[in-house]
């Protein structure tokens, strides 16, 4: 019902970086964000290359000197923070510039990440020379400095052509029933990004590539003057008009035949086979490794999905479980599972588990289970798994328990030499499997043991964190956090609080008469 048939993988953009820049303030902030929303801001991307984008940010923090700290620190500072004496910052926050002042440092910002370079260039050039006529020397200075780190940085990216058009390329390329698109964006004949799409191939490709167009442009605010695409639509008309009535300004799709954007379409191509044979490569890597491991520990059939378990608590507290899930040896993060466990009768991780694996399978389908079961344990955990998928008559799937070598292997002691490896238990056989020292298929054992364990670790932390907040006030009507915090501020101490008398509680600021008799009485009882 909420995944369309032809949703062309799209929905993968959610974990893509962008750019906010937010104009509705009189003193914007630049920052990377991962969700877009209407409030007023510019959003600049996605990106698909978060790194590079975080170091374009930190470029303008240093260049263009825009304020980095949050709406709650620039409403409520007093003097110029650490950022404005090392010369980062012009320090809006106290009054150092103006709205006016501050606004002409926003403006070239947002021609840089528009893409409106030679934009940018004149006017930075057209202020250094202004400054200069008017013997301004150090801001003009400044403003060399400054031209010149831009233009080392524009000097990395790729010049395609020479033009002054915001331009995408679309290619599409597929073989027998795999199919790849290829956006390449181009601002003012720079390419600046690339970003693939893998899917299966399910029609024809003018279908294929009209609705990727209509499903990658339609949503995002910002659309290219220009899309050159390959191979041809047959309904090109009607989906330019539709981009520029969402755009506000004519839209051009084309594919050309001959000249220099026939050279761009020849260079998308090119990439497109590039990156869609080094994934069929790693495809091949991967299957290549779940065979080794297949054939390691005995297993009927090739392990394509993996589940991994582990338990994680403190003497009993809090106690958390975890589900990892590895498909054709990459982890599958949509899949990953916490589960909070109800069993609170003192530590007991056979107990646990059997709960957990209990509440994955029972009443799940057989096209949702795994091939391989892996549980963090040894021969106990691995019997707890066996008893349940029993109970349940559910067959068909692989168990084995991976459990950490016992040895010396102190990290102080530098023994690691002499550290076993995991120790892997499967059903009907006494002694553990050994897997050789180094191997593919013992460190990919390893990686998903580790990451269960980080899964599980994370979420009970996360619990704890919260147990931890939790005040033996909560629950009084009428007192809450402000009131709650001059309560400790007056009395220094919970055990203060809980000794107080009703006419000491009175004498907190914020707590009248009948809030302190609540208070008093609750503290009683």
């Amino acid at each position: 019902k909420h995944k369309p048939r032809y949703n062309i993988s799209l929905k993968d953009d959610k974990t893509y970086v962008s750019l906010k820049l937010t104009m509705q303030e009189d003193f914007p902030k630049l920052s990377v964000v991962r969700k877009i929303k209407k409030d007023g801001a510019l959003y600049f991307g996605p990106y698909t290359n978060a790194l590079g984008c975080r170091d374009t940010v930190e470029f303008i923090y240093k260049f263009f000197k825009l304020r980095t700290c949050s709406d709650h620190d620039f409403a409520n500072r007093t003097r110029p923070c650490l950022e404005y004496q090392i010369g980062r910052c012009s320090a809006p926050c106290v009054g150092m510039v103006t709205q006016e002042q501050y606004s002409a440092q926003v403006h070239p910002v947002r021609l840089l990440l528009e893409g409106k370079n030679q934009e940018l260039m004149s006017e930075l050039k057209t202020q250094m020379l202004n400054k200069s006529e008017a013997q301004l020397f150090e801001e003009a200075a400044a403003l060399r400095d400054l031209v010149k780190n831009v233009e080392s940085m524009l000097e990395k990216q790729l010049v395609v052509q020479h033009t002054g058009v915001h331009q995408d390329l679309v290619v599409l390329y597929n073989e027998a029933d795999r199919a790849l698109f290829a956006v390449l964006t181009i601002r003012e004949g720079r390419m600046i990004d690339s970003r693939y799409f893998p899917l299966p191939r399910y029609d024809e490709d003018g279908v294929m590539l009209s609705q990727f167009l209509s499903q990658f442009y339609l949503p995002h605010d910002f659309i290219p003057d220009e899309i050159l695409v390959f191979p041809e639509i047959t309904d090109v008309a009607g989906l330019a008009d539709l981009l520029s009535e969402r755009k506000g300004r004519k839209v051009t799709i084309r594919t050309p035949k001959i000249g220099e954007k026939a050279e761009l379409i020849e260079l998308g191509i090119k990439n497109a086979i590039s990156y869609y044979h080094r994934m069929h490569k790693k495809e091949l890597g991967s299957e290549e490794l779940l065979l080794k491991l297949q054939e390691a520990i005995g297993l009927p059939k090739l392990p394509v999905r993996i589940e991994c378990y582990d338990i994680s608590n403190i003497s009993g507290t809090h106690p958390t479980a975890s589900r990892v899930v590895f498909v054709n040896g990459v982890a599958s993060k949509s899949d990953y599972r916490h589960y909070k466990i109800n069993f609170n009768e003192g530590p007991n991780d056979y107990a646990m588990m059997n709960e957990v694996l209990s509440r994955r399978f029972e009443g799940a389908r057989p096209q949702e289970f795994p091939d391989l079961l892996i549980v963090d344990g040894g021969r106990g955990q691995l019997n707890i798994a066996l008893s349940v998928l029993k109970e349940l008559q559910i067959e068909g799937i692989s168990i084995i328990g991976v459990a950490k070598g016992q040895g010396p292997g102190a990290r102080a002691k530098g023994l690691w030499k002499e550290k076993k490896e995991e120790e892997i238990y499967i059903p009907n056989r006494k002694n553990p499997i050994i897997l050789k020292r180094g191997s593919a298929e013992s460190f990919l054992l390893q990686r998903i043991r580790d990451e269960a364990h980080r899964f599980a670790i994370t979420y009970h932390r996360k619990l704890r964190l919260k147990n931890m907040s939790v005040s033996f006030l909560d629950g009084i009507e009428g007192l809450g956090a402000a009131k709650k915090k001059a309560l400790y501020k007056y009395f220094k101490s919970e055990t203060g609080v809980r000794a107080a008398s009703l006419e000491d509680l009175i004498k907190v600021k914020g707590i009248h008469e009948e809030l302190a008799r609540r208070i008093y009485y609750f503290l009683q009882a």
